[in-house]
Order: structure tokens, then C-alpha cells, then sequence
């Protein structure tokens, strides 16, 4: 199961952050995906109108000004797989897992793709199970006022 959740890759960029308030209700942590509801943070349970990736855990107070990586189209995320990858698997598009805590890339499922996994992390390589890290992007149609 994966831990560390979305980053933006290499790093993120500054002016792309910005702090927006929580819902007391939100459950999520550093590197989840999340999305906007009246004008709100809370996690993104399914993969379409991703607002961006919170930078700070809930702090489980509405309204406390949360950091959160704003999405563009394109832009390159590293996320952990769920299973084991491969240098075939580039150039594939994938599921996302959306629990709060563990989200990733679902390298074993393709049906419903919104990642598009572009390498492996050259610090795992290929890997045998979940773990290994990968960077990709996600499909405009998933990203709030682009497509979703």
C-alpha cells in the first residue's frame, strides 16, 4: 500500500501554492490528492476535478488555511505503485487508488486510465509487489477547470 502519496517532480514550484481553507470533515494527509467544494479542501475520493495535492495534513479545523499544490495540465507527479512495475509499463495509462492516507498509482489496473505513467523512479527501477515509485502525469480531464 502506498505511503507518500503525489509530489509534484522534481519539486514544486512556489508560485503554484496556494492556502485554502479546510472542512472540519476532511480526512487527508500530505500528498493526497484533494479537490474544492464551496471553496473548501477536502480529499478527492474519485479521480476527476483534482483541485491539487495538500501540502500539510488536515488540521481538522474549518477554515484553517491548509497549503495546497495547485494542478496544471502535464505537469510531472511522482507517486508510489500499488504493484509491481516494469520499464514495459511506460507510455501506459493507470487507475489511481483514492484512500486517504495511501494514495498511488494502481499499476495493476488500466480499464479506466488517469495516469499516465511516463518512467520508473531510477532509484527502484523495476520492482517485484507495490512500492516503487513512479513519475507520470495525470489526464487533463482529471484536473479541476481543464477537463474535470
Amino acid at each position: 500500500m502506498s505511503t507518500m502519496g503525489f509530489r509534484p517532480y522534481p519539486g514544486p514550484d512556489a508560485t503554484k501554492i496556494a492556502h485554502l481553507p479546510e472542512v472540519v470533515s476532511a480526512t487527508f494527509v500530505t500528498g493526497d490528492l484533494v479537490i474544492l467544494t464551496t471553496g473548501y479542501v477536502t480529499i478527492a475520493t474519485v479521480d476527476e476535478d483534482i483541485y491539487g495535492i495538500a501540502l500539510a495534513d488536515k488540521t481538522g479545523t474549518t477554515g484553517a488555511l491548509i497549503p495546497v499544490y495547485v494542478l496544471s495540465g502535464g505537469e510531472k507527479l511522482i507517486a508510489e505503485a500499488t504493484a509491481t512495475t516494469t520499464e514495459v509499463m511506460k507510455g501506459v495509462g493507470y487507475e489511481l487508488t483514492m484512500t486517504a492516507g495511501s494514495m498511488g498509482v494502481a499499476t495493476g489496473t488500466t480499464s479506466s486510465p488517469t495516469f499516465m505513467l511516463e518512467k520508473l523512479d531510477p532509484r527502484d527501477g523495476a520492482t517485484t509487489g507495490a512500492g516503487g515509485r513512479v513519475i507520470g502525469h495525470l489526464y487533463d480531464s482529471s484536473i479541476d477547470g481543464i477537463g474535470g
